[in-house]
């Protein structure tokens, strides 16, 4: 039995190049889109010993903790303390500006990762939470 070539016969195939340079484009896609979404993905916590322990990017919510009402260090960043429900506290260093409203937040979303190094959380981005200047209307005319 001659063979083709090119052709392995009855137990195996031969794949062309072409075949296998779309098949290893696939995979990468496939691979690529999957981390992509991963660091895409920030999980939601309430508790700064869930957002120190997971040491990827979350975003911490909770409350402005009061003796700290935010200052700014050497390099130009806002940093303030951030209190979870439970009670404890986590120091968050902020590159930007201080946003508006900041003193009147009723809870505050910072975005970003725990640095074990420095022992501070590092705010990529921020959600200040303000009560509805809205509120205040709506309850003089229930009043």
């Amino acid at each position: 039995m001659a063979t083709v070539p090119g052709e392995l016969g009855r137990r195996g195939f031969a794949l062309k190049p072409l075949y296998l340079i779309g098949i290893a484009i696939i995979g990468l896609s496939i691979y690529w889109g999957y981390n992509g979404l991963r660091e895409g993905l920030r999980p939601y916590t309430t508790s700064v010993a869930e957002a120190v322990s997971s040491g990827r990017s979350v975003q911490l919510a909770g409350f402005l903790y009061p003796p700290d009402l935010g200052s700014y260090d050497a390099q130009g960043n806002f940093a303030f303390s951030l209190q979870d429900g439970t009670g404890k506290v986590v120091k968050v260093v902020y590159a930007k500006p201080k946003p508006a409203n900041f003193e009147q937040a009723v809870s505050i979303v910072a975005i970003g990762h725990y640095d074990a190094a420095k022992g501070v959380f590092l705010a990529d981005d921020m959600l200040v939470k303000c009560p509805s200047k809205y509120q205040e209307q709506l309850d003089q005319t229930k009043g």
